[in-house]
């Protein structure tokens, strides 16, 4: 990091290892202390030195080996030949913002401040030929609406399940798999409910054998006896039932003597393993990631968890009594508690026996019981499950899908209010100066689903480290602490990769970034196939190039020149002159000329603070 210490504007707050100074030629006199205190400080490694104005008038404090000095003579600079000597009028647009902008870059500050060292006097006057890396305004004022209106969309319904091949918990909790055999086999042998589902089963089967038994010549008696069995049946079946009524009604997951009241009524409620918080949040983690990832819509996320959250969501055994009256409805057990007649007719034939028979026992409903007896089972052991065993999981997987919706609808609203105001921040900006090359610009503006690609994918990968501090509390349920300054570090980030693009551009990734989000096609189209890029590295340093200095002021320098050749590191590949500094900017790309000053020219003065 370079420290920039503007002398005209403020006073020393901060220093680091790398401080530019800033000033004008008139106040580096004034500012001998100043200077004396920088240079002096361990905290400070290398200090380097851009006056602006005419006449280099150094104090004491920039003798000595130690001056590193860049002479501005005029910030609008002049196009000049260094070996020919002809001259030209340059943009008359100031540089001073562009070149204190490309000497914060701290690979070229130690390549500037090195090349100095070998320089007499550690003077020189700056000179470029610059590639512009900048994107242009509208542009990416344009780019920054159509991502904010990917973040604030409206909510897109996706029917798409969290059934990723590695979950186990969630598709069963959200009932989009099969409950597992061994879950649905909740009754206890010998328990409570095992035995009155046995009785009635006996029961019956003893009323069937009954009535199968039953002969051409059997007696009133044995019809008696039959009917005896089937009322004995719908008892035991009507107790059952009651039963599963009653547990239904009464027990919640919630209750703190759930376990033991299911228990009592030989009930197996215990949680399988593997569904537990960490579980769940392992795997809720893990597909919000892959979705993240495979660059979903946030929106459609948004529903697909809420939709996560409705489906597991216990709904309380309760709502389940119902269900028992409608497998073994009240007129079965009223048909079973008062059973119709052996049929009257004529008996005197075998074949009306055994239709009578046949019908009769139609009329007993003695295998529409069997069949309400089996589902009433069936759905008691499915409640055990979904209900109770699972239910403490199931409710978790709600409030944990349901909260970390909330979390990315914040985050979507968030993101999207910031970049409309980047968006007309860009609006007003300016393009590019005409003191640097344009073709990338140019280039750029070609590129705008691209470059919205690039930034929508940094930013969802910011999502992710957004949400890394949600996982942890929810798998201790503590759901409130997800949300928990999750503001504050959305704009931290936002501040920091607006930086990221102003500085350093889109061609390299932020240090937040998981992925390449399409950036390296953008680098491929843009800075590698520039003819401009390509000449301003190789161009040589004798050759016209803007210098920061006034007509009048290039008698003062001699006709030599000292090249520092520079480039975004995302741009380094074959073909590139030897010796370029490799820079994390990605903003600029080309030569940065330093021609000595003659002899004599600078004039260290004695005066002011350092009399």
């Amino acid at each position: 990091m370079v420290v920039v210490l503007d002398l005209r504007k403020e006073e020393v707050t901060r220093l680091g290892q790398r401080v530019l100074v800033v000033t004008d030629t008139e106040r580096l006199a004034a500012g001998q202390q100043v200077l004396q205190g920088v240079l002096s400080s361990r905290l400070v490694r290398s200090v380097l030195v851009v006056a602006l104005g005419p006449e280099p008038r150094l104090p004491p404090a920039l003798t000595g080996e130690s001056r590193r000095v860049l002479w501005v003579g005029d910030p609008c600079g002049i196009l000049w030949n260094a070996d020919t000597g002809e001259a030209a009028h340059g943009p008359e647009v100031s540089s001073e913002a562009i070149l204190i902008d490309l000497l914060s870059q701290p690979e070229v500050f130690d390549q500037v401040v090195g090349e100095l060292g070998e320089i007499p006097y550690g003077t020189a006057s700056p000179g470029w030929r610059i590639v512009a890396g900048r994107i242009d305004p509208e542009v990416l004022a344009q780019a920054f609406t159509d991502v904010a209106d990917r973040f604030a969309g409206p909510i897109q319904h996706d029917t798409a399940v969290f059934a990723s091949p590695l979950a186990t918990a969630l598709p069963v909790l959200s009932g989009t798999a099969d409950l597992p055999a061994d879950l649905l086999d909740a009754l206890v042998p010998d328990g409570r409910m095992e035995r009155l589902y046995r009785q009635a089963r006996d029961r019956l089967a003893r009323a069937g054998r009954a009535l199968d038994d039953l002969g051409y010549l059997s007696t009133v008696l044995a019809r008696a006896a039959v009917v005896d069995e089937v009322i004995a049946a719908g008892r035991a079946l009507a107790e059952f039932r009651d039963a599963v009524e009653r547990l239904f009604a009464e027990v919640d997951h919630s209750d703190e003597d759930a376990a033991d009241t299911l228990a009592a009524n030989g009930v197996r409620s215990a949680a399988p393993a593997g569904m537990g918080h960490a579980e769940i949040a392992a795997e809720l983690r893990a597909d919000v990631s892959a979705a993240l990832a495979e660059r979903k819509s946030l929106m459609r996320l948004v529903s697909r968890l809420r939709t996560l959250a409705d489906q597991s969501a216990p709904i309380g055994s309760a709502a389940f009594v119902p269900g028992c009256r409608r497998r073994c409805p009240d007129g079965l057990l009223n048909d079973l508690h008062a059973p119709a007649e052996f049929p009257r007719g004529l008996l005197n034939r075998f074949v009306f026996w055994r239709r009578s028979r046949a019908r009769w026992r139609d009329q007993l409903a003695l295998g529409d019981a069997r069949v309400a007896l089996d589902e009433l089972r069936s759905l008691l052991e499915q409640v055990a499950a979904s209900e109770w065993a699972l239910g403490e999981a199931r409710m978790h997987t709600s409030d944990a899908a349901r909260t970390v919706a909330a979390a990315l609808s914040e985050i979507c609203t968030q993101v999207s209010a910031t970049l409309s105001d980047w968006s007309r921040a860009e609006a007003g900006q300016a393009a590019a100066s005409p003191a640097l090359d344009e073709e990338v610009t140019v280039r750029l503006r070609d590129r705008g689903g691209q470059l919205r690609e690039v930034i929508t994918g940094d930013l969802l990968d910011a999502v992710t480290v957004w949400l890394d501090a949600a996982w942890p509390a929810l798998e201790h349920g503590d759901y409130r602490d997800v949300q928990a300054g999750l503001e504050r570090r959305v704009d931290e980030t936002l501040r920091q990769y607006r930086y990221h693009l102003a500085h350093r551009g889109v061609q390299e990734k932020p240090e937040f970034g998981t992925t390449d989000a399409g950036r390296q096609d953008l680098v491929d189209a843009v800075w590698r196939q520039s003819q401009q890029v390509v000449r301003a590295l190789q161009a040589p340093p004798g050759g016209q190039m803007l210098q920061l200095c006034g007509d009048r002021d290039l008698s003062l320098l001699l006709r030599q020149a000292y090249a520092v050749r520079f480039a975004p590191r995302a741009v380094r590949g074959q073909g590139n002159p030897p010796g370029v500094v490799w820079t994390r900017s990605g903003q600029y790309a080309g030569t940065l000329r330093l021609v000595p000053l003659r002899p004599g020219t600078v004039e260290e003065n004695w005066s002011g603070d350092g009399a």
